[in-house]
């Protein structure tokens, strides 16, 4: 008899777990957000957006990262950390902008990751936009993982060129 009601629990448990692993995924669906609709700025006051942007927010006041490189080098190395990442998906990729979505170990939350890339003045600049889909804290994953990304792309060594956009 306690044999049968340790293995209903049990089976109870992992039914929860995925009903509710099932129900995050329903209630926060991939939605593919495409280059000319990359954030301006995190919402105001957000406890789960980071961006380095023109409008930087909990990004240790990065506006930009620039690079004498050019687009399609820039864009690789930045596809080449999203690879390396755990969990991660990239949903959405173009030239000079990709659309990756990272979900936590547990519950599978997703968490949107943009990196958006132009020219200027013959330089490759990059803007990050990372917010999780639901809840209102992400407990501050948003902003390490683009301080994450800005180290890396801050150390890989690229060939120095012009920028150009294909």
């Amino acid at each position: 008899m306690k044999d049968r009601r340790t293995v209903t629990f049990a089976l109870g448990t992992v039914a929860i777990y995925l009903l509710t692993v099932l129900t995050i995924q329903v209630i926060a669906s991939d939605e593919i957000i495409e280059p000319g609709d990359f954030p301006d700025s995190c919402p105001d006051g957000s406890l789960n957006c980071a961006m380095i942007g023109p409008h930087s927010h909990r990004s240790g006041g990065l506006t930009e990262l620039r690079f004498e490189s050019n687009l399609d080098s820039v864009m690789g190395e930045a596809g080449e950390w999203l690879d390396s990442e755990p969990r991660t998906a990239v949903i959405g990729d173009w030239p000079g902008h990709t659309h990756a979505v990272f979900r936590s170990l547990m519950w599978r939350f997703p968490d949107d990751f943009l990196i958006n890339g132009y020219c200027d003045e013959g330089e490759t600049v990059i803007h990050v936009y990372s917010e999780s889909r639901l809840g209102i804290s992400d407990i501050g994953v948003n902003k390490d993982r683009i301080e994450r990304f800005a180290d890396h792309m801050s150390g890989v060594e690229m060939a120095t060129s012009e920028c150009s956009e294909a």
